[in-house]
């Protein structure tokens, strides 16, 4: 017989796993799995990149871009106050704490608020996408970690999308857990 996952766990995250429906090598497990993770690679990138433009430092970018052009256009910073970099690391967080939260919430408040994350997605997706055509096509320059961030994005979305769509239908719109 098999030693139950969370003998040793403290209750509220044992029972928190347990209502999520998450299981090692379950479909659902990973999807929902892979937003921690990227939300993780995004905050190095987004706050590598907060880094180079609080800092006013030169951005490491290697032999491809300029990442530089990138970081000292009137592009990165939004309104001219808020720099990009620092926007993406606050989106990364906004991301993460949704779907820690929507991960524990009950049933009823991921029945009413369960599109929250994907839209929040949605939006990052978008302004990466708009962001990117400054990069093409108003700027000149190409920076690889605004299109690192941007790729990280996209798969988030990916994530969210599949882990939402693989949720039952109650019958009236509204996913269930």
């Amino acid at each position: 017989m098999r030693r139950p996952v969370f003998k040793s766990a403290p209750p509220a995250l044992g029972a928190a796993w347990l209502r999520s429906g998450l299981r090692p090598g379950s479909a659902r497990g990973w999807r929902s799995a892979a937003v921690p993770v990227l939300c993780l690679a995004g905050l190095v990138v987004a706050g590598y990149l907060s880094y180079v433009e609080t800092t006013a430092r030169p951005a490491v970018c290697g032999p491809v871009g300029d990442c530089n052009a990138v970081q000292q256009s009137a592009y990165a910073k939004l309104f001219g106050i808020l720099p990009v970099g620092v926007l993406g690391v606050l989106g990364y967080v906004v991301i993460l704490a949704l779907w820690a939260w929507l991960l524990r919430a009950p049933e009823e408040t991921r029945s009413r608020f369960g599109l929250a994350l994907p839209a929040v997605v949605m939006f990052g997706v978008a302004f990466s996408a708009y962001l990117t055509f400054l990069e093409l096509f108003v700027i000149s320059a190409v920076c690889l970690w605004c299109l690192s961030s941007a790729l990280l994005m996209v798969a988030l979305l990916w994530a969210v999308y599949l882990g939402w769509a693989a949720r039952p239908s109650t019958g009236s719109g509204e996913p269930t857990a």
